[in-house]
């Protein structure tokens, strides 16, 4: 018997991730969005789909820092070995 979780679990995860997905972009079409730099004429954050995407940067940024810094901050496997 092997410790790997089932194909299903794996499909129910990802279809609750793209119903709340969805579930996001719908209200967020719904709502109206004022804009924070209205006297500088840039209206960018009134899109609909603008906080998605800046969430979805953020969280892909936030990834790529913690995988460069892994790569910077590794130590070799005998680091705390007594020699």
């Amino acid at each position: 018997m092997t410790d790997k979780p089932e194909p299903r679990k794996y499909l129910v995860a990802w279809l609750v991730g793209l119903g709340a997905l969805v579930v996001i972009v719908v209200v967020d079409f719904a709502t109206h969005h004022h804009a924070s730099f209205e006297r500088d004429e840039i209206s960018i954050d009134t899109m609909p789909e603008f906080f998605p995407l800046f969430g979805l940067c953020a969280g892909m940024g936030m990834i790529l820092l913690a995988k460069t810094l892994s790569v910077a901050l590794k130590r070799k496997d005998t680091f705390y070995a007594d020699d």
